[in-house]
């Protein structure tokens, strides 16, 4: 992650929304990164790489996680209620007690991932 988008985040998601806006073909990529138990509601994540992202307990109500690569990312009681995640990249990604209530998983392609407890999917 670089310095701008970690002072993005720090100011929270309607800045980072902003920012992305201001430059729509940055190419992203926040591997790794630790957003546990962050409130992101609404944060727009489409297109980024979040491989082996750890987002335990993280507040991701309806953000936009269109396209993002979400290979191997730990998602386990997250918040994706009303999330877009359409034509996410969800192999090896753990979800358990995930709620989707509402989440849009069209298109979306997983596998070897863990979905036990999960709440509400699709």
């Amino acid at each position: 992650m670089t310095d701008t988008e970690r002072m993005m985040l720090k100011f929270g998601a309607a800045a980072w929304n902003r920012w992305r806006e201001r430059h729509p073909d940055l190419v992203i990529s926040l591997d790794g990164e630790k957003f546990d138990g962050m409130i992101l509601t609404g944060i727009n994540f489409a297109r980024v790489s979040l491989r082996g992202a750890s987002m335990h307990a993280t507040n991701l109500m309806n953000a936009d996680l269109r396209q993002a690569d979400l290979t191997g990312a730990d998602l386990t009681e997250a918040d994706l209620i009303s999330a877009n995640l359409e034509g996410a990249i969800l192999h090896g990604a753990i979800l358990r007690e995930a709620d989707l209530l509402g989440a849009s998983l069209l298109n979306a392609r997983y596998g070897e991932g863990d979905l036990k407890d999960a709440l509400h999917v699709p």
